[in-house]
Formats: structure tokens, sequence, C-alpha cells
């Protein structure tokens, strides 16, 4: 059984790309000294490009795009976020009773969007139970390809999840997008037309618009039951805040790390 801690809780407003990366690499910093387990909800606030962070910057977006871009410190695909509900997780494997290998903890990890998702009335199932040949053909659209434990409902894709280790410590992130506009999508990002054949949104299987807040109440109460862990609400330390302002001033928003991948 996992080790029974306090869970911190931050349902975050909405954010641009730079600062949402900036708090996310904050919190995972955070748990390395302080061991609190924190699930961070948020949005952003105009749309906005992250790309994986091995991923060239130059090959990947149009260079007549004007969506602004960020490049994350997790792996994977380019994705379009705009409205969207996004979470990160920072805990040890021992906060979640984790395996080590990678994708058995993707699986557990999961497990409370499954439930989610099943509360909004939709049948999600991992990608590696649907398919066979295309699992791990990359793209470079996060949503037009399948990894393992990708949800699939209704035969297409929904959504996209990145992780991190550091020693003993688990960061992962995921989107869950409340409605994709493909257009700006395929303006935007090379290589992506077709994509709506593969990926759908909240608001396209629930036939209707969903609200943002009712989600992220939805999605803190699902991770709760799921792994019967009780949340406080709170917000970043002060050193937290001084941690994410020190990455976004010297990291995401700066050129060398968005197109080079260089830190100063």
């Amino acid at each position: 059984m996992a080790v029974q801690k306090n869970w911190r809780l931050i349902l975050d407003k909405k954010n641009d790309g730079y600062l949402n990366m900036a708090i996310d690499e904050a919190l995972l910093y955070s748990y390395l000294a302080t061991k609190l387990p924190t699930l961070r909800i948020y949005g952003w606030n105009r749309p906005f490009i992250s790309i994986g962070y091995n991923q060239d910057a130059r090959k990947i977006l149009k260079p007549e795009s004007k969506i602004p871009f960020v490049r994350r410190f997790t792996g994977g695909a380019a994705i379009l976020h705009d409205k969207e509900v996004t979470y990160s997780i920072t805990c040890s494997l021992e906060d979640l009773d984790l395996p080590r290998e990678v994708k058995k903890s993707y699986e557990k990890i999961c497990s409370f969007i499954k439930e989610f998702y099943k509360h909004l009335g939709l049948e999600a199932e991992f990608a590696k139970y649907l398919f066979s040949e295309n699992i791990g053909r990359y793209e470079n659209f996060c949503f037009s390809s399948y990894e393992h434990f990708d949800f699939v409902i209704n035969g297409k894709k929904i959504g996209g999840n990145a992780q991190r280790r550091k020693h003993n410590v688990i960061f992962q992130h995921g989107s869950i997008p409340q409605e994709i506009n493909f257009n700006m999508v395929y303006k935007t990002i090379n290589n992506s037309i077709g994509a709506a054949a593969k990926t759908s949104s909240l608001n396209d299987l629930l036939s209707h618009k969903t609200d943002f807040d009712k989600l992220l109440s939805l999605l803190s109460s699902s991770f709760e039951s799921c792994f019967n862990i009780k949340l406080f609400q709170s917000n970043l330390s002060r050193e937290e805040e001084a941690s994410s302002r020190m990455f976004l001033e010297k990291k995401y928003r700066q050129t060398h790390w968005n197109f080079e991948k260089k830190q100063v």
C-alpha cells in the first residue's frame, strides 16, 4: 500500500505557456526539498504551443505561425493548448505506490483520468489494448500518435501525458482538451493535416460545451477517490513563487531554451 501522506491541491488560474511550464518545473524541484506531493490543475489564457523537450522548433513549427510556443522539460510531441484542462503531479514512487517501470507507472497514474472520464459518461481505454501497429509511431502533433497509455474514446485519442524523473521523484503532466481548433493546428504545426480524424475533445464527445471550473473540481475529486487520498487546497509557497520567477525569466522566456534547448 502507498504511504499515506498529505497531498496538496493547487487549483491554479489560466496562465500563458511560459509561466505554466515555469511553475511545473518549480514544483518538481520543490518536492526534492519538501517531500510534499502535489496535484496542480490549471489552464491557458490564450492559444499556446508546447513542444517536447527533444523536438526541433524550426522543423516542427511553421515559420509563418504567430502562435507563441514554449519548450517543455518533458518529452513527447507538440500540443496546441487553448481550451483545455491541464494537470501536473509531483510525487515520489512511494507516494502512490508506483512501479519503477515507466510504462507501468503511466498506467497507474492515469487511472484517475480514466475515472474522470467515466464520471462524465465516457468509456476511455488505453491505446495499447486497442491498437497494435500504430503504437509509438512518432508524429509532430501529439494527439496524432498513440503511446501505450494514451486514452482512446470512440476510436479517437483524447489528450496526452508526459513524464520526467529525477532520482525517485516523478513529475507528470497532461492535457485534457475541451475543444480543439484544428485549423489553428494545421496552420501552426508541420505535417499535422488529418489530425481531426485521429483525435477528439470533451465538447465533441459530450455534444455540449464543458465548464472549466466544474472540470477542475471533477478531476480533483476523481484523483481523491481513485487513490484514496485527501487533498488539501493550497497555493504556491514563497519559495516556489521565487523559483517559478527564476525559471520564467532565465529559461522559459529565453530564445536559447525554446529554440536550442540550452540553459544559462
